[in-house]
């Protein structure tokens, strides 16, 4: 499809920079619009790597729920095992993706809050939490404000 997404985000960088900015005198203005240059150009750079993340941290995700579901009360226990037994999402669809993520990382987030689990179970979703941020495609982008 033309033009792409990525394409379209890096086109609308470029009106913003060199048709928009040039009339903008505020600086605060200035500095806002720069900060929302600077986040297209970090969405349109980590747009073709989401989905693949978003598969790959479902997986293991779900691997890890696995590994924690006999250290949780009985309760979770049944809710992550309904949320293991669904059908992975399309692979093509980054919506129903991101929706399996959000479940899978709620029910891991209640999970390692039961005190029933092991240190070593601790370490391993601190681990994997760890791992996680390192791989995220989407950064933080740095924001600056004007000089007072």
């Amino acid at each position: 499809m033309r033009p792409s997404v990525v394409e379209q985000l890096t086109g609308s960088c470029r009106i913003l920079e060199t048709v928009v900015a040039p009339c903008v005198d505020d600086p605060f203005a200035r500095t806002i619009l720069g900060n929302l240059v600077a986040n297209l150009r970090m969405l349109a750079g980590a747009l073709p790597g989401i989905a693949p993340f978003l598969r790959e941290d479902n997986a293991e995700t779900a691997r890890l729920l696995e590994q924690l579901r006999e250290a949780v009360p009985a309760e979770l226990q049944v809710r992550i095992a309904h949320a293991l037994a669904e059908p992975d999402a399309d692979p093509a669809d980054s919506i129903a993706l991101d929706a399996r993520n959000t479940a899978l990382r709620a029910l891991l987030a209640e999970a390692v809050r039961q005190p029933s689990l092991t240190p070593d179970q601790h370490r391993s979703v601190l681990r994997r939490m760890t791992e996680r941020a390192a791989r995220a495609p989407m950064r933080y982008v740095a924001t600056s404000s004007p000089s007072a």
